[in-house]
């Protein structure tokens, strides 16, 4: 019986190559968005966890400190610590090429025998030919073979990197052979005297960590008690892998927004697949039947869908699996590019590499996929009584699609989701609020066959009026063919939804943005050090910074210190100003908070300003206190206000740069903020900073209009890979139309050869599939747009309260819905053009005598 019943699917995929093939398609395209975030999210994280491991060495702890460093002098305290067997200095430092690339520069004691990194920098495969000169000599470096052999470099050449100060040149004194560390950052690292890097990169006597080794005699446990006992309160002795679980906390809001949208485009396909899966329970009705009628069970029509659908999905699934690694290859290195901009952690250095687990996952994901998909028509294929065969299962089951229960069901879901969103309470990292967008689409879902009568009611007269009886006819048939239009719709309707509310996001996000920096940056001009919004490797020195804020049309300056420090187990943003002159360039800047009471306690050093994140997050309160470690101590502060910023997904603190230099040793600076004395040229002010800056050192200089259309790049590129998902969300919708033209000419075969038959011409035949896809196109739009809207409220309201802690300001994406209602429609057309053709050209004998 299990032959017999796999001989009609075969018969059945051999009539609709076409649908066949877009279902699969549907599921690949799915499946691949699925595998290569999923690659992609892990690769990140495997790398910078590798290349921490691979760094540290045989090191057991670090002493470390965080962004800003700590001073070498503590080393001699460390070595001298019960348990101690080595303790090596370090600096890491990703300098830029003069291509763009990146390449980590590692500071080493390259007096000491550097026994603790036998693993990574075995010197038995070190090739110094001139030793002397390597200690002696400034510039010299360490290369990897690798890096020597793409770059064409050997021993004595000389190649260029921008430090703050300028390009300066390295000189090839040593080469790395294989391994090591040719195997993180893609081979390209170098290896410099720790004395040289600190003079090189300004860092003065400030190392980012010290690595240590254990005596035999004694446990990490308890060595690392014992460092702990005595150092500040900054510094901690870690673990090699916490620190890479510190890194990858520091990209997990990222990580989580890709992960949440891999989803998406599984969704859409399982409406594509029940929507294939639906017709052809349409289309095999009389054969269910016959079937039925000579003895085949339910329990067998029933897992004759089933195994369909599994092995249709299955198809798709490996197919996606093979498309999502290519994807994943081409995407890696933006979303490294990314966090390495935004995050200021190590870029991905290791390639893509296929994961067997996240292939079976990703296949899984694609099977329960397809199951959920075939499931529905296959139990309303197994509960088909014989008697009833000879009946229209459409119009039978009519009022089961579309009847009150279900439309009140979706009123009821929707108004919830909305309601939650709106009236709830929404706490930071919470997971019962991520239902809420659930219950707003699930009610959209429901809402759908509503929509559709109501849209037939609408489109009955236009189509009418410009179409004629085409028009009319396809409206009709549309009307009357729930199962196949409802799936359509609702696969439009999410895929157009997805482009809306994310549209809507990343335009809530600029808008906010703006904000923050008409308000919190409000100066005339800035003077930047890196063209990343977040460097760890270059600052301007203090001396540079008083040069320029003494220049002639300068009215106020700020000079500003961006890094971060740990709190309560999350790393926040430190904004250290020099507040009296921040307050002055932006006295708007507070949102809560009394303006003289928050100048004058951190102007003092007692006062803190936090973001509204971060109060949201921890409960924080103006007058509240909040204590946060320094290389040298606690440092108390009280909370004088707090403002929206949006810098940190974790949150920032704001205090004076007095403290920071106080408490951190550490007298640099990333930003200047001018305020411009009234009558001053810009332009002409640039060129004096510039002259300044002599061409010696790194600057970036912004008016503040030129720093928001900055800024707003820099979230169009952080958001560059929504903007493809997007795209590909609307791909797999698209596909699930054209399916659905596909279905409905081979459905309505013996109707359109009637059709033609009593007197239709060729080309009305095509009009009314085309007229009958942008229909439904068109209800799509405007359910997707709804839907769209509703998830937007909720992502501005909840969902980034939920992950960063902070609410937007909700902006309706205008021009998207605008360029979206003629897009769909040409696309409707296009989709439809191939069924169309393909109808019109039917013989009509043939199609009459088509069961």
């Amino acid at each position: 019986m299990i032959t017999a019943l796999s001989l009609i699917v075969f018969r059945d995929w051999r009539r609709h190559k076409l649908r066949l093939v877009l279902t699969v398609a549907g599921i690949a395209l799915g499946t691949a968005v699925f595998f290569a975030i999923r690659t992609n999210n892990t690769t990140l994280v495997t790398s910078l966890r590798s290349t921490v491991e691979k760094l540290a060495g045989k090191s057991t702890l670090q002493v470390m400190a965080g962004e800003a460093g700590f001073s070498q002098s503590l080393l001699d305290q460390v070595r001298s610590t019960a348990g101690v067997d080595q303790a090596e200095p370090v600096t890491e430092t990703v300098a830029a090429l003069p291509s763009g690339e990146r390449i980590l520069i590692l500071g080493l004691d390259t007096a000491s025998d550097l026994s603790l990194y036998t693993s990574t920098i075995d010197q038995g495969d070190l090739t110094v030919k001139n030793p002397l000169a390597f200690t002696n000599r400034k510039d010299s470096v360490a290369i990897t073979k690798s890096f020597a052999e793409r770059r064409a470099l050997k021993d004595g050449d000389r190649f260029i990197v921008n430090v703050q100060d300028g390009p300066r040149e390295l000189t090839v004194r040593g080469i790395f052979g294989s391994g090591g560390l040719s195997e993180i950052y893609n081979g390209d690292v170098a290896v410099m005297d720790i004395y040289s890097a600190q003079e090189m990169f300004g860092r003065g006597d400030h190392i980012d960590r010290i690595d240590i080794a254990n005596k035999a005699d004694v446990d990490v446990d308890t060595l690392q008690s014992r460092l702990e006992a005595w150092l500040p309160s900054g510094l901690k002795a870690i673990k090699p892998d916490l620190r890479g679980e510190s890194l990858e906390n520091s990209v997990a809001s990222l990580n989580y927004g890709l992960t949440v949208m891999s989803f998406l485009a599984l969704t859409i396909s399982i409406f594509i697949i029940y929507n294939s899966f639906s017709i052809s329970v349409s289309q095999r009705w009389k054969e269910i039947g016959v079937l039925r009628a000579i003895g085949v069970t339910r329990r067998q029509v029933q897992l004759m869908f089933v195994l369909e659908g599994l092995f249709v999905g299955a198809i798709g699934s490996v197919a996606g699996v093979g498309l999502g690694f290519g994807l994943s290859k081409l995407s890696v290195r933006f979303v490294g590019d990314v966090t390495a901009s935004f995050y200021g952690v190590s870029p991905i250095s290791e390639g893509v590499k296929f994961s067997q687990v996240f292939a079976l996952e990703a296949v899984a994901a694609g099977l329960i996929a397809s199951l959920i998909a075939a499931w529905i028509p296959a139990r309303a294929a197994s509960n088909l009584e014989p008697t009833l065969a000879l009946r229209n299962i459409e119009t039978r089951e009519k009022g089961a699609v579309s009847g009150r229960p279900r439309w009140v069901a979706g009123l009821i879901f929707l108004g919830a989701g909305l309601a939650l969103t709106r009236f709830a309470p929404t706490e930071v990292n919470g997971n019962i609020q991520l239902f809420y967008s659930f219950f707003i689409m699930f009610g959209m879902i429901l809402l759908v066959p509503k929509f559709i009568r109501i849209g037939g009611r609408i489109l009955r007269p236009v189509m009418d009026r410009l179409f004629g009886a085409e028009g009319l006819m396809a409206i009709e048939t549309m009307v009357h063919a729930p199962r196949r239009t409802t799936a359509t719709v609702i696969a439009l309707m999410i895929g157009l939804s997805f482009v809306v509310s994310n549209s809507s996001f990343i335009q809530s996000q600029k808008k906010a943005m703006n904000r923050s920096l008409d308000r919190a940056i409000a100066a005339d001009m800035l003077v930047a050090s890196s063209s990343e919004i977040h460097s760890r490797t270059y600052h301007f020195s203090a001396a540079t910074a008083d040069k320029i804020k003494s220049l002639p049309g300068i009215e106020t300056a700020d000079a500003l210190r961006v890094t971060s420090v740990e709190y309560d187990g999350q790393e926040v943003a430190v904004m250290a100003h020099e507040m009296p002159q921040f307050f002055k360039i932006s006295p708007d800047l507070l949102d809560v908070g009394d303006k003289e009471t928050a100048i004058e306690s951190t102007s003092n050093g007692t006062g803190a300003l936090v973001s509204t994140n971060f109060a949201n997050r921890w409960a924080i309160r103006p007058g509240d206190s909040i204590t946060i470690s320094s290389p040298t101590g606690p440092v108390v502060f009280k909370v004088a206000g707090n403002l929206d910023y949006y810098r940190s997904d974790k949150g920032t603190i704001f205090f004076d740069r007095s403290v920071y230099k106080k408490y951190w040793g550490d007298t640099n600076v990333d930003y200047l903020f001018l305020k411009v004395k009234p009558g001053t040229d810009l332009q002409s002010l640039r060129s004096s900073i510039a002259s300044t800056l002599g061409g010696s050192e790194r600057g970036f200089i912004y008016t503040h209009d030129e720093y928001k259309k900055w800024t707003s790049g820099i979230i169009d590129q952080f958001f560059a890979l929504m903007y493809v998902q997007m795209f590909i969300a609307a791909c797999v919708a698209v596909l699930g139309l054209a399916n659905t033209m596909v279905i409905s000419v081979s459905e309505r075969r013996r109707e359109l050869g009637i059709f033609r038959a009593v007197g239709g011409l060729r080309q009305q035949v095509a009009k009314m599939v085309i007229i009958e896809a942008v229909a439904i196109a068109l209800i799509g739009y405007v359910t997707g747009v709804l839907a769209g809207l509703f998830n937007s409220y909720y992502l501005v309201t909840a969902a980034v309260r939920i992950i960063a802690g902070y609410s937007l300001p909700l902006v309706i994406p205008y021009f998207v819905m605008m360029i979206a209602a003629p897009a769909i429609i040409l696309i409707a057309v296009i989709s439809a053009a191939v069924p169309a053709r393909n109808a019109a050209r039917s013989n009509v004998v043939e199609a009459i005598g088509y069961e």
